[in-house]
């Protein structure tokens, strides 16, 4: 069985991405400071939602989870410290963490057999959340890949994608 999420096109993720940074008065700063979100908005107690950060040993190869049914979201520790330095990777992986909690709650989830296609995909929908709100297209059209890696603060990597995805 697969889990399958409600369809969702790179262009509404992004949407959705927008719509956060414009809440948060970010929509034209292109680095999106993704931990004092998570600490200062998400993890408020007035939000609802539970945020830890766990030791590595108890985590094993897992950098984070999202349980959207409980509101709660777990960092492995050494990535959240990570993250909290700068590190590309490590940001991605808290903002990807936020797009499942933001776009698969429970009534957005369900199983499937076979395979799925990307877009009802939870783990491209999350990926393409993480990248559409660290190194939004609107922001980066006229960027170098090396400007989105210095001004998102994203891996090359991801530049490198972002802006395949907006280059026709």
């Amino acid at each position: 069985m697969n889990v399958a999420a409600e369809p969702l096109s790179r262009k509404k993720i992004g949407a959705f991405a927008y719509e956060l940074r414009r809440m948060m008065k970010f929509e034209n700063t292109p680095f999106f400071p993704i931990v004092h979100f998570i600490e200062w908005v998400l993890a408020n107690p007035e939000s609802g939602m539970d945020f830890e950060i766990v030791p590595e040993d108890e985590m094993s190869d897992t950098y984070g989870t999202t349980n959207t049914g409980k509101n709660k979201m777990i960092i492995r520790e050494d990535v959240y410290n990570r993250a909290v330095q700068g590190n590309p990777r490590d940001r991605f992986t808290l903002c990807h963490e936020l797009g499942h909690y933001l776009l698969h709650q429970p009534e957005n989830i369900s199983y499937a057999r076979g395979d799925i296609p990307a877009f009802r995909n939870p783990e491209w929908q999350a990926n393409t959340f993480a990248a559409e709100l660290m190194a939004p297209g609107y922001l980066i059209q006229n960027m170098s890949v090396s400007e989105i890696v210095e001004k998102c603060g994203v891996s090359r990597q991801a530049a490198e994608i972002q802006k395949k995805s907006y280059t026709k």
